[in-house]
């Protein structure tokens, strides 16, 4: 009898166990698949050409917080359904944008949603909301590759500046007598040679350039001043209305030369007659 109770002891214990280990199963399975029972979700469905891995439990962002997953793709035809579980709505407007994006560079994939300008009409009822097609970045830097493959192709079968200044020896001989020419032409302005040397190098030179420049100085200071003619003609106001009337003068007489001109060569041919 003691041995009955005893077995009957162990398994209601293993069965208790097991409960137990069902129900944290159960609690784990809901926290790792991060459906909360007790909450509203919201239900999309985004048509795209193609989705680049993207695959069911990858993450959905909208300005850069996770609101959801995708809980189911399908293909139809030649596109995909992605249907979408988000934790909160969302509003779309014309120039709306969703786009598959890698997580990282060691992979892994998610889906972000840009609801489109705040100033933008909304999207009608019943309209299909597609997504971008996805940006490959293997494909891309394949392709980047293969450019600069052709690119040291190109240059090591001198073609192009950059392959002509490696391969070219003409060119490199000219860039090189350039470089000597430049050289020589240093050093005589070094030894005061030629005007710039001199302008650099001869102290007698630099000292008439700075005296010259001292003078022009003080007659822009004087001028300034109102000192001299040139300067009354800037500075005085009464001479420069004088100067303005006697132009004005000079303009009247030419004008009435101008209009006495022909009747005095009338008058020329009149009386030259007789």
């Amino acid at each position: 009898m003691k041995k009955y109770k005893h077995e009957i002891t162990i398994e209601i214990m293993v069965g208790l166990f097991m409960f137990i280990v069902l129900i944290a199963l159960g609690v784990f399975t809901i926290v790792l698949s991060r459906d909360n029972l007790f909450k509203t979700s919201y239900e999309y469905e985004f048509v795209f050409s193609e989705v680049g891995g993207l695959r069911e439990g990858d993450n959905v962002y909208l300005r850069g917080m996770s609101i959801g997953r995708v809980r189911q793709t399908e293909l139809k035809k030649n596109r995909v359904a992605i249907f979408v579980s988000l934790d909160v709505p969302i509003t779309l407007r014309r120039g709306y944008e969703v786009e598959v994006v890698d997580a990282s560079m060691l992979g892994g994939k998610y889906l972000k949603i840009y609801e489109g300008p705040e100033d933008a009409p909304l999207l009608g009822d019943n309209v299909t909301i597609l997504g971008s097609k996805p940006f490959d970045i293997i494909t891309d830097l394949g392709e980047a590759v293969k450019g600069l493959q052709s690119m040291i192709t190109a240059v090591s079968e001198g073609q192009g500046t950059l392959g002509k200044l490696l391969q070219d020896d003409a060119l490199y001989d000219n860039m090189v007598m350039i470089g000597e020419d430049l050289k020589d032409i240093g050093t005589r302005i070094q030894d005061g040679e030629g005007t710039l040397g001199k302008l650099l190098y001869d102290e007698t030179l630099s000292e008439d350039l700075e005296a010259t420049m001292t003078s022009i100085r003080s007659i822009s200071e004087a001028i300034d001043h109102g000192d001299g003619t040139l300067g009354k003609l800037v500075r005085d106001a009464k001479l420069y209305d004088e100067a303005a009337l006697m132009v004005e003068d000079v303009r009247a007489a030419v004008d009435d030369l101008r209009e006495a001109s022909p009747i005095t060569s009338f008058g020329s041919v009149l009386f030259g007659a007789f």
